[in-house]
């Protein structure tokens, strides 16, 4: 009984497959089709129908039930059911003779069941399944379009997968499309010989399983290949179109999205070229193993173990035993080994890795080395592709196609020669030939596909990340939009005073009209003191005091927060004071708003914006003036302490005088008011890299990219990190990603830069001419020496009048509003991933990280580029190595001379070694192109001051030129006060009054603008201006110096404008 139970319980899990019913299934002669269903799995019959009649094609109930038991348990018998199908096989039943002991019947069709729904979740499905017809039946004279279908229901009793490990169990998907540019010698084989390839997967924790593809096809290039993908396990499949997986096709896709080794611009050509000319062998074979917990478990264990995975190719004579019987000779040759890179697979939210992979010869050494294994599957897989091999073909022909009949087939004779028995031991050494060092030579290579249904380490999801961002960075609370308790009592207070207000003037009018009626008029005293009268003795006056104490009870406990008595009477009287003042000052806003006509005054603008502010900031950094430029961060902040764009300024700041702690906090600023914004993710997660506070950078880079997973510089400087923890497999997939992303932009603008030109209005052949002859005409007019115009233009300029300069001084003045204005910076599509990273670090002053992403622009693109030159000259510019900055300039201008930005670094360079003389020639010749650099406003301050120093008249007019274009571009205090000590040295002092009044409307915190404004109010013999602007300078630390002690020597000569005299 016992025995009897154990054989029962073999296969526990029923699956039940229901044929409904037959579907346009027709009888090709007048009298009825006798029909019988037979039902195979994994090459075995499991159950047969009865016998039914079908005649016109009308659906015909079938209704039989064929029980397919299997062990759920068994991995080995659940991945059978991903790659081998239920076979259901029509069969047209004979009559019976008489003489015949048994029934002859004759298959015409048949149909194909996929069992794959059932492991995916699935107890139940229905599905129709189409009837392909057999060669030589008589379906195939119906056509497609009238072909038979079947009615299939299946259903099973519980779930396949327990719902408890449904969540942890995975699915592969390997497809295997071909191998490309074979060696010469498998050309004059043709089909003789069988191509195998195999690889092993970890199904379960004891044995790896060994995936074979078989029945490789050696096809030539005319020869169309059909893109549809076929089953690995193909035997008792008696029809063409059921070898095919249905609905599962080869997509054709773009080598930039591959992982494999073959993706250079000559590898592709090469590609190209081997699959549209050359013969190639052709699978298309899906293989998919279903993991259960401990196969998925196995595998990235065995991933992280041994990250190459060998897919070992062999070629092997075409077999002639029967199935399960293993051949004397079967002629393996060719043994090669393409080993893939499967560590891509264990990035986070990774699900596929396809790609080209190079095929070199087997070698015992490097297949231990890189997969950990003891020994090769070629043995076993042997095996099994002996049972897989479609024998059908046999049958047909035996005779060998050649490909090409030019090749020659001297190179065959050796491909028997690949095993030779070893005399000692009696054991099977595989000889290291020459045939497979042919994979080398003609650059063999196959194309594999290999997928996940889930991955085999889950991302992380956005929601996640940004909750544990929320724990590290709370999120700023919004504003409550209820009034506090402080104000709600004010203006309870505020409603009282109205109120009683309201009821003394109705007494008032009350007395008003009593003397009206009497004859003589009375005085308002006499009135008042009525009034006062009959409030006291009518008790309306202690009426009032009661309706407005509990007002003033609020105030004090809410506004005050005082609730308890007090011990010192000092103290009493203390706190009623405060409260007697704050009430009067309460009751005549009250009464203002409630008796007043007159519209109040408007509250005045802020004097600067924030555009200014932050303009003035950035001049105050150019200057080296950081206490300065703090300040105007610290106004934007107090202003709008919720503005995001004022703390990425500050956290900028910081970073440019090295305060990682400070600006790292202004980050977490800008993400508590703002938790998806991307610039701040990226830049506290560059931060947090250079702290080396490695797990909350990735915590941040991730978040960032999985909120912006299109953003070229997140995913860039995501790879950037991973290569700074040496994680490379990474950051070769987070650098994939981030190229991927900059082709689509790069395609998207050139097809938008197409479509414009094609729209674009051509221009007729006059209208050219008339613009090339204008053309010519003007460059006749100009002269040759560009520079020689521009000192024209100074001379006519320092010749000007001065009402001219007040026109000018005025015209700056209003252009107060175009503060904000940024010239846009010079456009470059081709910039590259690691260009545009750089220059968004050097845009926040991170140069470490710059120049390590530029370090990984010179190794990935060659050659030299006068952007990255220019970039790495900003960074050595923010590292205070000047003399590097200088040699990466020069490098810039030997690519391209006329470059503007180049010119204006040199000539920072040169200012910040102090070296004016060669830094007001670069400042002049950048002024001289037409195209103006990013930091004009710069170039026009240094020169400006530069030109100042020299202290002679030509180069005051020179700078009060260059001052006056600065103001014109931005107007700030520092290009007003240029403007004004020019002007003045010139005894232009009207002119230098009017801007430095300007530049004292922008600041009147500059001592050195009350400076000169004290020498203006001495020139012009002003006594008590002179004294008052003097002490605003020496209140505001006005340095001892040279214009010091021109002030004190001006006052000792003119005698007045020192109050200490």
């Amino acid at each position: 009984m016992t025995s009897r139970a154990e054989k029962v319980d073999r296969f526990p899990n029923k699956i039940n497959i229901n044929v409904t019913k037959t579907q346009n299934l027709k009888s090709p002669r007048a009298e009825p089709l006798t029909v019988i269903l037979r039902f195979e799995y994994n090459d075995g019959q499991f159950s047969e129908s009865g016998k039914f009649d079908v005649t016109d094609g009308s659906p015909r109930q079938v209704d039989h039930t064929a029980v397919l038991g299997i062990n759920a348990t068994d991995s080995i018998q659940v991945d059978d059911l991903g790659q081998k199908p239920v076979l259901i096989t029509l069969l047209e039943a004979a009559p019976k003779d008489k003489k015949v002991k048994e029934d002859k019947s004759t298959p015409f069709g048949q149909a194909i069941l996929d069992l794959w729904p059932l492991l995916k979740k699935e107890t139940q499905f229905s599905v129709t399944v189409p009837v392909h017809a057999i060669p030589g039946s008589f379906l195939e004279t119906q056509g497609e379009q009238n072909q038979p279908h079947l009615v299939v229901n299946v259903n099973v009793e519980q779930p396949l997968i327990p719902v408890r490990d449904q969540f942890h169990t995975n699915a592969a998907h390997i497809t295997l499309e071909g191998l490309y540019s074979p060696p010469e010698a498998w050309l004059a084989g043709g089909t003789s010989f069988v191509y195998t390839a195999a690889l092993p997967i970890p199904l379960n924790e004891d044995k790896d399983t060994t995936v074979v593809f078989t029945n490789g096809t050696l096809r030539a290039p005319a020869d169309i290949t059909n893109k549809q993908k076929r089953w690995p396990d193909a035997r008792r499949v008696l029809t063409v179109n059921g070898t095919y997986i249905p609905g599962h096709n080869i997509n054709e896709e773009s080598i930039d999205d591959e992982q494999g080794e073959l993706r250079s611009k000559d590898d592709r050509e090469f590609r190209t070229n081997s699959e549209k000319t050359k013969p190639q062998v052709v699978w298309n074979i899906e293989r998919r193993c279903f993991l259960l917990p401990h196969g998925s478990q196995s595998l990235q264990h065995q991933i992280t173990r041994a990250p190459y995975l060998a897919v070992e190719v062999v070629r092997t004579t075409t077999p002639t035993a029967p199935r399960g019987k293993k051949d004397d000779d079967s002629g393996l040759s060719y043994h090669g080994v393409a080993y893939i890179e499967t560590a891509p697979l264990l990035y986070p939210g990774a699900t596929r890795s396809r790609g080209a992979y190079k095929i070199v010869p087997y070698n015992e050494a490097e297949y231990k080395s890189k997969t950990k294994r003891s020994s090769n599957v070629l043995d076993e897989a042997m095996r099994i592709a002996n049972n897989l091999f479609d024998r059908s073909s046999l049958t047909t022909t035996k005779k060998d196609t050649k490909l090409t009949a030019d090749k020659p087939a001297s190179s065959s004779a050796s491909a028997s020669a690949s095993k030779k028995k070893a005399e000692a031991g009696g054991e099977e050494v595989v000889a290291t030939t020459t045939d497979a060092q042919q994979y080398v030579d003609h650059n063999s290579h196959i194309t594999i596909d290999i997928s996940f249904d889930r991955p085999i380490i889950e991302k992380r999801q956005l929601s996640d990340l940004r909750r544990k961002i929320s724990e590290l960075v709370p999120p700023r609370p919004n504003y409550p939009v209820k009034v506090n308790s402080s104000q709600k009592a004010v203006e309870d207070y505020h409603q009282q005073i109205k109120n009683v207000c309201s009821l003394i003037l109705d007494e008032y009018r009350k007395v008003c009209n009593d003397e009206t009626n009497a004859e003589a008029s009375v005085p308002n005293d006499q009135k008042r003191r009525k009034l006062l009268y009959e409030l006291n003795s009518t008790g309306k006056y202690f009426a009032f005091k009661e309706q407005l104490k509990h007002s003033v009870i609020k105030i004090v406990r809410e506004k005050f927060l005082r609730t308890s008595k007090f011990n010192n009477p000092d103290e009493l009287q203390i706190f009623i004071s405060q409260l007697y003042v704050f009430l009067l000052d309460e009751m005549h806003r009250s009464l203002n708003k409630t008796l007043s006509i007159e519209e109040p005054e408007p509250v005045p603008p802020l004097r600067n914006t924030d555009a200014q502010l932050r303009t003035f900031a950035l001049e105050a950094e150019s200057n080296g003036d950081y206490l300065l430029a703090a300040n105007y961060y610290k106004q934007r902040l107090a202003r709008n302490p919720n503005k995001l764009r004022a703390w990425l300024d500050f956290a900028a700041f910081h970073l440019l005088v090295n305060d990682l702690i400070k600006a790292e906090e202004c980050l977490k600023e800008c993400i508590a008011i703002e938790q998806t914004n991307s610039t701040a993710l990226m830049l506290i997660a560059v931060v947090n890299g250079i702290l080396e506070n490695n797990e909350l950078a990735d915590l941040y880079f991730e978040t960032v990219t999985a909120g912006d997973s299109e953003d070229v510089i997140a995913w860039t400087l995501y790879g950037i990190f991973q290569k700074h923890i040496h994680n490379e497999i990474n950051a070769q997939i987070t650098l994939g990603q981030a190229e991927k992303l900059q082709r689509a932009i790069l395609k998207n603008e050139e097809e938008q830069i197409a479509a414009a030109t094609h729209h674009a209005a051509p221009t007729s052949d006059e209208k050219r001419e008339e613009e090339e002859k204008d053309r010519a005409a003007e460059e006749g007019l100009k002269g040759s020496d560009n520079q020689l115009n521009v000192a024209s233009k100074t001379r006519i300029s320092r010749s000007s009048k001065s009402n001219k300069t007040k026109t000018e001084v005025s015209t700056a003045r209003k252009s107060v509003d175009m503060l904000g204005y940024i010239e846009p910076e010079k456009t470059h599509t081709k910039k590259s991933i690691y260009l545009k990273a750089a220059e968004f670090l050097l845009k926040y002053n991170i140069a470490t990280w710059a120049e390590k992403t530029l370090a990984y622009e010179f190794l990935t693109n060659a050659g030299k580029d006068y952007q990255v030159e220019i970039a790495l000259a900003k960074a050595k510019i923010l590292q205070q190595d000047f003399p590097a900055a200088e040699t990466h300039i020069t490098q810039a201008l030997s690519i391209e001379y006329d470059n503007v930005e180049a010119w204006a670094l040199w000539g920072h360079v040169k200012y910040l070694q102090l070296d004016f003389e060669a830094a007001k020639g670069r400042y002049q010749r950048t002024l001289v192109f037409g195209d103006k650099p990013s930091d004009l406003h710069t170039v026009y301050i240094r020169l400006g001051a530069i030109l100042l120093s020299e202290g002679t008249e030509s180069s005051y007019g020179e700078a009060k030129e260059v001052f006056l274009n600065a103001c014109r571009f931005q107007p700030t205090c520092t290009t007003y006060l240029g403007l004004g000590i020019a002007c003045y040295r010139m005894n232009q002092y009207d002119d230098a009054e009017e801007a430095l009044t300007e530049a004292n409307f922008l600041n009147n915190q500059n001592a050195e603008v009350w400076a000169y404004l004290t020498l203006i109010c001495l020139q012009t013999k002003r006594n008590i201006e002179a004294e008052q602007s003097y002490k605003y300078a020496i209140k505001l630390d006005l340095p001892a110096g040279p214009l010091m002690d021109e002030i004190n020597s001006l006052q000792r000569q003119v005698g007045f404008g020192d109050p200490s005299f």
